[in-house]
């Protein structure tokens, strides 16, 4: 019963403590089961994150590069990718959050 507790609570930490539980319980259990979960749990917290700063990485660096003297074409793809990836980080970490979410009550039945 405290592996599957332990491997809930990795997938479940997206919510409270997203990357940062589901490692130190992959170093702290000895249990197998656990680890995998655990290390399940970790991957899929950290995909928002790392997406998250090639996002700001690319909008900074297209900000930063903005030019009055751009044509309207290049300054309207800026927006709009700027605004596309914003909408797919945030789908992406929707998804990754109801993922989560099925993956503690599958562990828990």
């Amino acid at each position: 019963m405290e592996s599957k507790g332990l491997s809930a609570l990795s997938y479940l930490s997206f919510y409270f403590a997203p990357f940062i539980l589901p490692l130190i319980i992959f170093i702290v259990t000895k249990d197998d089961a656990v680890k995998g979960h655990s290390k399940k749990a970790f991957i899929s917290q950290l995909i928002p994150i790392l997406l998250g700063i090639l996002y700001m990485i690319y909008f900074f660096t297209s900000v930063l590069s903005w030019d009055n003297t751009m044509t309207l074409s290049i300054q309207d793809f800026f927006i709009s990718s700027h605004f596309i990836g914003f909408i797919l980080l945030v789908v992406i970490t929707f998804i990754l959050a109801i993922w989560n979410l099925v993956q503690a009550i599958k562990v828990l039945r």
